[in-house]
């Protein structure tokens, strides 16, 4: 999780500390209600640092009609000043400051935007490549670079780039294939940061599948996309540890307490609903949740995933907690390498 995604995540935790209600939307789009039952909808400006006033004044002039939710470290006492004053809203996420419509909530200040991101890569991530490459790890068969571009939505000439030099892939009569599968999976594993994201954190007393499934259908009665990831995921690709979590990347966000969940922070939870940075991570799952193992883009169109794909599965198990992790993941890596994680 980069620094942005800590900083918008630990923003709302501190938003539903504060008794604001999260509804619907994304990282750049909120629907909020705050207490007594007022609703809000604001645009979501996350700062590594406190904005200077030329940057809020070129933000706010360009768009008068937008109501803007400024998410920093630290609140300046100009920032201060216009959110008391109603002109903007602000989170300062260190400080544990909430300030919306000019009423200021302090409460403790979120984990989420701790030092924890140092030394993570900048710039543009090459989700295509990872994909691509995941694709190829978990294909039975040669694919051609069209269905590769098809399936993943990409145009061809970004797939050739990819696959042009690469160290493990080569082509035959047939499509590409992945060579030397354990060495490639580990490096894919080792380079992969995850799909990152913005989380919220919930907690539930059913069995953690049932979480899942339960949030799953909640997402589904909220016309919102949904997989799940983690052991809920690796529990039907490769079973071997109950799960102790459950994990779900969702299309955006939505409040989970209508579906049985009472918020949590992100020390103690249950479940843990993330909207993915990584934009493949659908078109990866719908090519794994194809029931041949021919890679198919036309098929891949009609599927509605239930689950990531076993490699997005795999990393989100070995980043979870637990002495087993290591031993699970081992589990779901023989799987895939085996070709065995068709259920």
């Amino acid at each position: 999780m980069d620094r942005a995604d800590r900083l918008l995540s630990g923003a709302l935790l501190l938003l539903r500390r504060a008794e604001v209600r999260i509804v619907s939307g994304g990282p750049t789009d909120l629907e909020l209600v705050v207490p007594g039952g007022g609703a809000v909808a604001v645009k979501v400006k996350v700062y590594g640092r406190p904005p200077t006033p030329s940057i809020v004044e070129g933000l706010r002039g360009g768009n008068r009609e937008d109501r803007f939710l400024l998410v920093t470290p630290r609140a300046t006492s100009y920032l201060r000043g216009l959110a008391a004053e109603g002109v903007v809203d602000l989170i300062a996420v260190e400080e544990g400051r909430v300030i919306i419509g000019g009423v200021e909530h302090i409460g403790t200040a979120s984990t989420e935007a701790g030092s924890g991101d140092r030394g993570l890569r900048r710039g543009r991530r090459p989700w295509t490549r990872w994909a691509v490459e995941r694709l190829l790890l978990l294909a039975e068969q040669p694919v051609t670079q069209v269905e590769l571009a098809a399936v993943l939505r990409v145009t061809q000439q970004s797939v050739s780039h990819v696959l042009r030099g690469h160290r493990f892939a080569s082509r035959t009569d047939r499509g590409w294939v992945i060579g030397q599968r354990a060495e490639a999976l580990d490096g894919v594993l080792a380079e992969y940061p995850g799909p990152g994201g913005v989380s919220t954190y919930w907690y539930g007393l059913d069995p953690v599948v049932r979480q899942a499934e339960a949030a799953a259908t909640w997402c589904a009665e909220s016309n919102v996309g949904c997989v799940l990831t983690g052991d809920v995921a690796a529990d039907v690709y490769a079973p071997w540890r109950l799960p102790a979590v459950a994990g779900l990347y969702s299309g955006g966000l939505l409040d989970f307490t209508a579906a049985g969940f009472t918020p949590a922070t992100d020390a103690e939870y249950t479940l843990v609903v993330t909207v993915p940075q990584d934009p493949t991570v659908w078109r990866t799952a719908a090519a794994a949740a194809q029931p041949t193992a021919r890679v198919d883009p036309a098929a891949v169109d009609e599927v509605l995933p239930v689950r990531v794909d076993p490699i997005i599965a795999l990393h989100d198990v070995l980043a979870s907690a637990g002495p087993d992790a290591a031993e699970a993941g081992e589990h779901l890596r023989r799987a895939i390498l085996d070709g065995a994680w068709r259920g």
